[in-house]
């Protein structure tokens, strides 16, 4: 663990507020229409509670995040403030700004394990800090601004010259390691909670995650595993147990967190999308064992597909995402979920393209002036 968050030479990409962009309710319109319709027909309740349906209907701060990510995507103002009354009045942590992670209909006790999920937290902290840039409203800053709070106080720990993110508040160190998920780097709202509430902090854990994605990569094709563990005072890191060693549900966030942070030609990137694009199987499958390299019977979910479209298409030169699945092809929360996003990152992609030139004439005329 020794220097792993020493420098990388990198730097967080230039990215104009969403406020000050085009609408991104414009891009796509019909389609994005289509999908957020679908979305909420299927998997949120009239109450704002955002419904796991693969997993008996349970709710997750996860999930409340992302359905705030997409109301504000699509400018639903009414939505949005409905998943977030539903949030902040079922899933609310006493003592701080954090969320448990799950909540299950119908139980004596709906939350029984008050520990958060950093990713979940990060989701509507993001979320919070969007929907301020595009209506305004103080409260949503407020709040995000106490949720970033928390998290950099209560799951992020130093390790040697890195700063991790854990998991969760509790759970995740041991005396010998720390357990972290690769998946849990939202490098876009590491990029917008550092411009919103500007601290080193955020950017020594894009530093921590991008080193650790370049050197946590395992298996005959060096993929990222869904848990890692970390050793105490050096050592290298491992697919942590009790956790299957695969290439899994949590892992494909991977490559599109890079990709939508503005990391798309990431050595993760490139290795996962290498392994999608293997044509001699005769289906993508929907994990990958990575120390036996033992590949799942059945299929990846339209989610799944999704994701490996944007990664290999971040790798090809992009060009038009007119054959990425929609939600309607999606037979589960989760898949739907990561339908969403792969074409939110690939639109975020599309809008920075067509930034980029106005930035570089603003900045020229800026030398010149």
């Amino acid at each position: 663990m020794a220097g792993l968050g020493a420098s990388l030479g990198a730097t967080l990409p230039a990215a104009l507020p969403l406020a000050a962009r085009p609408a991104l309710a414009d891009v796509g319109a019909e389609r994005d229409r289509d999908n957020w319709q679908v979305f909420c027909g299927r998997w949120l309740d009239r109450s704002g509670r955002v419904i796991d349906s693969a997993n008996r209907g349970v709710s997750h701060s996860e999930g409340q995040g992302t359905g705030l990510i997409f109301a504000v995507r699509h400018g639903d103002r009414a939505t949005f403030e409905r998943i977030l009354a539903w949030t902040e009045g079922a899933l609310r942590r006493p003592g701080d700004a954090l969320h448990p992670w799950r909540w299950t209909p119908g139980a004596a006790i709906p939350v029984d394990d008050p520990n958060n999920a950093s990713d979940g937290d990060l989701l509507i902290a993001w979320a919070l800090v969007l929907a301020h840039d595009r209506w305004g409203e103080a409260a949503h800053r407020s709040l995000a601004e106490a949720i970033a709070r928390d998290l950099l106080r209560l799951c992020t720990l130093r390790q040697g010259a890195s700063l991790l993110l854990l998991p969760g508040v509790q759970g995740f160190t041991h005396p010998d390691r720390i357990v972290v998920n690769p998946s849990y780097w939202l490098f876009g709202a590491l990029r917008d909670l550092d411009r919103a509430f500007p601290d080193p902090a955020w950017g020594a854990l894009r530093d921590t995650g991008l080193s650790l994605m370049r050197q946590a990569r395992f298996g005959r094709w060096g993929l990222p595993p869904d848990w890692l563990s970390l050793p105490r005072g050096g050592g290298n890191p491992a697919p942590a147990p009790p956790w299957p060693p695969r290439f899994s549900w949590d892992a494909v966030r991977v490559p599109l967190h890079l990709v939508w942070g503005g990391h798309g030609r990431e050595p993760a990137v490139r290795a996962c999308a290498d392994f999608w694009a293997d044509a001699t199987r005769p289906f993508m499958p929907a994990w990958a064992d990575l120390r036996t390299g033992a590949l799942a019977p059945y299929a990846a979910t339209a989610g799944i597909l999704a994701v490996a479209q944007l990664t290999m298409a971040a790798q090809a030169g992009w060009g038009r995402h007119t054959a990425l699945p929609r939600v309607v092809a999606a037979r589960d929360y989760y898949a739907a979920k990561l339908v969403m996003m792969a074409h939110y990152a690939w639109d975020a992609h599309d809008l920075d393209m067509t930034e980029e030139p106005r930035m570089r004439q603003r900045q020229a005329q800026a030398r010149q002036g």
